[in-house]
């Protein structure tokens, strides 16, 4: 049987913390270890985890010198021979690691899952992330976009070998976005696959982006901050993969739909902020095009109603513009008419 380490990584989440904790520890797979890695937490965490002990094995940062430092702790914690690095505000359902491991082969890097989305006391709200998940060989997705569609990184349980040759990494140059480090240089030693149903709940607790409407995610920084490190994170791991794997992925890239999503939405919500000069709406219309021309998963439903958004938000006048982006793909209607398409497709 397999050992399973799950990292569950807190900072400052007292309120969170406790069901994350006991989700791992609700795992119906035997062989398995929780440590919780507090990356020097000033409210009440510490308390909190306290009460798990020494059910659960801590880690503590005395301060916090960002995410990736709580990536390296875990994983030089670790034992098992899969890991996963749960946020503490997310949950993991008690068959997630028994079913992931039934579907993992001696071929397979990761298997990940869709989550569903939850509020902050825990609540369902009706929809999953992501709608399109990549999997299998995405090594040609990578090469294209720099990147593939999957799961936030609570949806990912990695094979250790894949992913332990890129830690530690420097925690100066990893605040945030860690999770892009393991996502993206795992497939380059092996398959991923992917779970046919949601194993787990993604919180959505924050006002995130600065209220940049139609925007689902727990980001608490601007839109043009997001945009900045999504790319940002991306180099630097592919930078890692060709400097510790000899792996080079030299682009030039697309970029993911969903990310050009959050482009115009930089672009249009506050255009002073956004990291990219070149752009405008012309330009970006093509991005968002060429990219659903590529990019697998996308019905083709799925790709007029994504650039018929696209069009509406850069050419319409402002006030209009803000109502359309206002409407977020992470609904009920949305995840309906596209799993319709999708199923009319095949």
């Amino acid at each position: 049987m397999s050992r399973v380490s799950i990292v569950v990584l807190n900072y400052n989440y007292a309120r969170f913390v406790g069901a994350a904790i006991e989700s791992a520890l609700r795992q119906t797979h035997a062989d398995l270890e929780v440590i919780v890695v507090d990356n020097g937490s000033t409210d009440d965490s510490p308390a909190v985890i306290r009460r798990y002990e020494p059910r659960v094995r801590v880690v503590r940062q005395p301060v916090n010198i960002g995410q990736g430092q709580g990536y390296n702790l875990g994983i030089e914690a670790a034992t098992g021979e899969w890991i996963v690095w749960l946020d503490a505000d997310d949950l993991l359902d008690e068959d997630c690691i028994a079913t992931c491991l039934q579907l993992a082969d001696e071929d397979t890097a990761k298997v990940q899952f869709p989550m569903r989305h939850i509020d902050g006391e825990g609540r369902p709200l009706g929809t999953i992330t992501p709608s399109v998940r990549h999997h299998g060989d995405v090594r040609p997705i990578i090469r294209r976009f720099g990147h593939y569609a999957g799961p936030p990184g609570s949806g990912n349980l990695y094979r250790r070998s894949a992913v332990a040759p890129y830690f530690p990494v420097c925690p100066a140059d990893w605040p945030i976005c860690t999770d892009t480090v393991p996502f993206v240089t795992a497939p380059f030693h092996g398959r991923v696959v992917d779970a046919p149903r949601p194993l787990g709940s993604y919180r959505l607790h924050r006002k995130a982006a600065s209220n940049a409407p139609g925007y689902v995610g727990n980001f608490s920084t601007s839109m043009a901050t997001e945009v900045s490190l999504n790319y940002g994170a991306r180099d630097k791991t592919l930078a890692m993969l060709r400097d510790k794997s000899g792996i080079d992925v030299p682009g030039p890239f697309l970029t993911l739909p969903s990310h050009v999503r959050h482009r115009i939405i930089s672009w249009r919500w506050a255009p002073q902020a956004h990291p990219f000069a070149q752009d405008d709406a012309p330009q970006l219309w093509r991005l968002m095009r060429d990219s659903l021309r590529e990019c697998p998963g996308y019905s083709a439903l799925d790709r007029a109603l994504m650039l018929g958004w696209a069009t509406a938000v850069l050419f319409l006048p402002t006030p209009l513009a803000h109502r359309v982006m206002a409407v977020r793909h992470a609904t009920r209607f949305w995840e309906g008419l596209t799993h319709k398409a999708r199923r009319l497709a095949t």
